[in-house]
Order: C-alpha cells, then structure tokens, then sequence
C-alpha cells in the first residue's frame, strides 16, 4: 500500500471563550494618564478524534491595561482551532502545533480583542504580530538550558 500524502487542514476556527473587564468604568474614561498594556500569550493542545486526525489548538490572549493602580480593562480570548493532521511526521508536529496554528489563530484574537475593547467603550486596541516561530525557538533554548543545568 502506498504511503498516504501529509494532511493540514484547518477544520473550524472559532472563539471559545472571551471575557472583558472594566472594574473603573465610567471612572476609567476620564483618566488621562496613557495605560500601560500587558499582552501575555498561551497555547494548548488537545487531540479531539485521533483516527481522523483532529486536533484543537487554543491561543489564549489576555490583555491588561493600567494607569497606575487603576486597571482601565482586562481582557481574556481564547481562539480555537480545530486542525486535521494526517501522516505528518512525527518530528513535524510540534512546529506545526506551536507555531502554524497558533499563527493562523493569532489574526482571528487579535480582531476579538480590537472589537472587545471598543464594544467596552475605548479606543480600539490592535495587537503587533507574533512572531510564534521565535517564541517557539526561545522557548526550546531555555528548555534545553534548563536541562542541561
């Protein structure tokens, strides 16, 4: 039998769970102090349906904005992508998992937490792009170094 072709294929992508917060509100519309902004980025990884290759990567993105001690609003978006991966190499799989999916989700949250914020009374908030191939290359060096310590 003939080996099969390498399959990715984005199934679905779709929020799965959000929240916004603005404890100070209305007071927070008349700071004038610019916030400070805190992005932090995770991923996970769950197999849905192993024999049909379904995987679901979730990027949670979650943003916190202060003057000071005052937060202006917080933010939480988890984006999740249901991906099929067929007779991919298993030393391929975690790039794939760690840098393409969380790539392809990242545009989706970042148009979330745009709407989120503005829905919430401020100005729009536009992420910068992620570079996740070098967040995945950094993480390894100090997984190496942590190993080899």
């Amino acid at each position: 039998m003939a080996e099969q072709e390498p399959t990715f294929m984005i199934e679905r992508i779709y929020v799965k769970d959000l929240s916004f917060e603005s404890p100070n509100a209305p007071a927070a519309f008349a700071m004038t102090e610019a916030p400070s902004v805190d992005v932090g980025l995770n991923t996970n990884t769950q197999t849905v349906d192993e024999a049909n290759g379904l995987t679901e990567v979730t990027l949670t993105v979650t943003v916190a904005a202060k003057g000071g001690s005052t937060t202006y609003f917080a933010v939480e978006v988890q984006q999740g992508g249901l991906f099929r991966l067929q007779n991919i190499p298993e030393e391929h799989l975690p790039i794939l998992l760690a840098v393409h999916c969380p790539t392809i989700l990242f545009p989706y949250a970042r148009e979330v937490v745009a709407d989120l914020v503005s829905r919430g009374g401020f100005q729009p908030l536009h992420l910068h792009p992620v570079n996740f191939e070098a967040l995945y290359q950094q993480a390894q060096q100090e997984q190496g170094q942590h190993t080899t310590q």
